[in-house]
């Protein structure tokens, strides 16, 4: 049985896993482990933050095309932005680095122009029960005090299949948001055990000894969405070697019923 199968690929191993996967064509969920486990969220938080910047793209309140000027004392490492002489970004290229490199300065800068208070806010909207920003990227102070980000596979999996379902923004925004998320540089979790060349619109995030990642599986004749949150695993190697793993039994099932 696939739940069998899924769970054989952590047996055994330290970590606590959540998961969450779902047949987006038939709206039927395939399996739920431990999803509502309140979890920091890593980079994973950078869906909602993209959610709410497009959304105030929608409103009028800023424009994918207006240019931002990035200050040096901006710019954070494990930026692509910090090592480039660029200065000016646009808020469509800021909100696609923030993604499929997952840039930290990008998604700082755009954590100022969104607002603390409106990216949470509309986790409340999305009746998010336990996703919550409250500190930047490479803030390590405001970690050792505690503001950490947080999230859950479910929530996660909510946001995700809300772009989908282009029932939270518009179609063209959501289309936006699936077409850079499809464009993930960061293809060490979910696809590591696949061979095949597939479309996968996925977020990835990663802390010391943990490893998440969630996406959309756009097969032939199916869809699926999947997410995998580990955290206390021995190592960073052992966590992606869980998603993956889980991944490929999720991948073999479907593959099977095509």
């Amino acid at each position: 049985m696939l739940k069998d199968d899924i769970l054989k690929c952590f047996d055994r191993m330290e970590a606590k896993v959540s998961i969450v996967l779902k047949d987006l064509l038939k709206e039927e969920v395939m399996l739920e482990l431990d999803a509502a486990r309140v979890v920091p969220s890593a980079s994973t938080i950078k869906i909602l933050i993209m959610i709410e910047a497009l959304k105030q793209v929608m409103e009028g309140r800023i424009s994918l095309d207006e240019m931002v000027f990035v200050k040096p004392y901006e710019r954070v490492d494990f930026s692509i932005i910090s090592e480039l002489g660029v200065a000016c970004y646009s808020i469509r290229d800021l909100i696609t680095l923030m993604i499929i490199i997952s840039d930290n300065t990008a998604t700082n800068v755009l954590i100022d122009i969104l607002g603390y208070d409106n990216i949470n806010d509309q986790a409340e909207k999305m009746q998010l029960k336990g996703t919550v920003l409250q500190r930047k990227m490479m803030d390590f102070e405001a970690a050792r005090q505690g503001r950490q980000n947080l999230t859950t596979a479910r929530d996660m999996a909510y946001m995700m299949e809300a772009l989908y379902k282009e029932s939270i923004l518009d179609r063209n925004m959501c289309d936006l948001a699936l077409n850079i998320l499809k464009r993930q540089k960061h293809k060490d979790l979910l696809t590591r055990y696949i061979a095949e060349d597939i479309v996968v619109a996925h977020k990835s995030g990663d802390l010391e000894n943990l490893n998440h990642d969630i996406g959309i599986f756009y097969l032939t004749d199916t869809v699926y969405l999947l997410g995998v949150f580990v955290t206390e695993a021995e190592s960073n190697v052992s966590a992606k070697h869980i998603i993956g793993k889980v991944s490929e039994a999720a991948y073999k099932y479907f593959c099977s019923k095509i």
